[in-house]
């Protein structure tokens, strides 16, 4: 017998991650932010900074999808935006120190949930889960490829 759309592995993660995601935005717009901006924020090196292009593929986007947020960063004061020395096309993002306590709160934010996830489910299946879910990702990729192929 098929399964039914709700019990399709896409599925799972997709009803997953939209609950992690509301439970995320609810506590990042406790401190006037969204997930959207933790996520960005943590993805930007506190020293050097980041180029756009080396942040997208790291959420899952293109780099010109990130506009408005990097807008929202710089409106906000979280980040500056420096040109590149040799290549004045390239503009590194940098987080300024509101940036930076911004991406500590996420972290303790993201920590709090995986110890509280680690705690309740224990070690051995996170790490079982994680090598799942990064193989489920690789197909997907990989079919991605495939279909733009043609």
């Amino acid at each position: 017998m098929a399964k039914k759309h709700t019990e399709t592995i896409d599925s799972k993660i997709k009803t997953s991650w939209q609950i992690i995601s509301r439970m995320y935005n609810a506590e990042a717009a406790q401190y006037g932010g969204s997930i959207a901006i933790g996520h960005f924020l943590l993805n930007i090196d506190s020293d050097e900074g980041a180029y756009a292009s080396e942040i997208a593929p790291m959420l899952g986007m293109e780099s010109t999808s990130l506009s408005r947020i990097i807008k929202t960063l710089e409106e906000e004061k979280m980040i500056i935006r420096k040109s590149d020395k040799t290549d004045k096309r390239k503009v590194k993002l940098i987080l300024t120190q509101k940036g930076r306590e911004n991406k500590e709160l996420a972290k303790n934010i993201v920590r709090n949930f995986n110890s509280l996830i680690e705690n309740k489910i224990g070690k051995q299946r996170i790490e079982d889960f994680i090598k799942t879910i990064s193989e489920i990702s690789l197909l997907a990729e990989e079919q991605h490829k495939l279909i733009r192929q043609g």
